[in-house]
């Protein structure tokens, strides 16, 4: 299969939890070629600058920013730096085996679907095997291996959600075209843009899918631990000035959604048995 995906990595801090991505990424077994898009935000931790610098993998292109951009203009530089669909990959994640081909199989599942997003242990409403909480993983699992059981159970029914999530963000390069790059002026350094971008694909006709055979390992906000309440606190003020049906959206969401909290029980009873 020939069929190129751009994945972009934006790196600031942590280093532990970059070094666990980018060597995920690199040893994940896929059959879609893809192309892994480094971005260092101008890290002030040598020991990431150190390990962009070493990465030998022949996928890989490195693009180190002059001066910190903060998160959201440096995704956006790496949208813009592809001519393929992408996808928006925390730092502090974990990816599994064959992740990208799941993830393209679900986008091209329909025409309509915009944005896929993969199950997590910590991503509000991709969350399992708890549904909207952050989970760790199951004793006596690793991330492969529970990666593993979630795909057993799957029944690939992609659900539609209302916003992706910002973990993992598989985009469609039409859509990119269509509706254009995160919206950098609003949200700034992060959280919320994805919501944005999220809403957009949905005015334009696209669907927000869930790909319930998919896990991905996070983290969670390893860079910006500190700031992150009040980063949290003033994008959501500003979210909310462009949809004040959000939080309507979400909770109907949350309380009557089927399909993801199917997914999550169907893992809970693998779990148990």
């Amino acid at each position: 299969m020939v069929i190129l995906i751009d994945v972009i990595i934006p790196v600031y801090k942590g280093y532990e939890e970059t070094k666990l991505c980018l060597e995920s990424v690199i040893r994940c077994q896929n059959v879609i070629n893809i192309r892994i898009i480094v971005i260092n935000d101008c890290s002030p931790d040598p020991e990431i600058v150190d390990l962009i610098h070493n990465l030998e993998d022949r996928r890989v292109v490195k693009i180190h920013n002059e001066k910190n951009l903060g998160f959201v203009k440096t995704v956006n530089k790496g949208i813009q730096y592809s001519i393929n669909d992408v996808v928006l990959l925390n730092a502090d994640t974990i990816v599994t085996d064959f992740w990208i081909d799941k993830l393209h199989q679900a986008a091209y599942s329909s025409e309509r679907i915009g944005t896929v997003t993969p199950l997590t242990n910590n991503g509000t409403i991709a969350s399992v095997p708890y549904f909207n909480q952050d989970n760790i993983l199951p004793v006596g699992y690793t991330v492969e291996r529970f990666s593993n059981l979630i795909e057993r159970v799957s029944v690939k029914r992609y659900p539609v959600i209302p916003t992706a999530v910002g973990h993992a963000m598989y985009i469609k390069r039409l859509v990119i075209q269509k509706i254009g790059i995160l919206d950098e002026k609003t949200f700034g350094r992060g959280y919320y843009e994805e919501v944005d971008f999220s809403f957009r694909v949905s005015r334009a006709g696209y669907k927000n899918v869930l790909a319930d055979d998919t896990f991905i390992f996070h983290f969670g906000s390893t860079s910006f631990k500190q700031d992150k309440l009040k980063l949290v606190q003033d994008n959501k003020k500003k979210l909310l000035k462009k949809y004040l049906f959000y939080p309507f959206v979400l909770k109907y969401f949350l309380y009557f959604n089927r399909d993801v909290k199917s997914i999550c029980s169907r893992i809970q009873m693998e779990l148990k048995s």
